[in-house]
């Protein structure tokens, strides 16, 4: 036995116009739409970031580089620190 919430979703019309096309085109119900939306959003791990080398300007010394994984740890550390991942 599935039990089920109703709930309102607030959109803006220009995308609900749009979603009436897809609908009517796949042929199925904006209920199916939403909850095969979520099921993928919930399922799918987000891809991790990565920060891209973006150096710049003039060399220095290697005793003063910061690589792109000393930065990219960082954010990680003080992500799971805030998020509590």
């Amino acid at each position: 036995m599935y039990l089920c919430m109703r709930t309102t979703i607030d959109m803006p019309d220009a995308l609900l116009d749009r979603v009436r096309v897809v609908l009517a085109r796949r042929k199925m119900t904006l209920r199916a739409l939403v909850i095969d939306a979520v099921e993928r959003a919930i399922s799918e791990e987000s891809p991790e970031f990565r920060l891209r080398d973006a150096s710049a300007g003039y060399a220095v010394s290697s005793d003063q580089r910061v690589s792109a994984d000393t930065i990219n740890r960082a954010i990680d550390k003080q992500r799971d620190d805030r998020f509590g991942s």
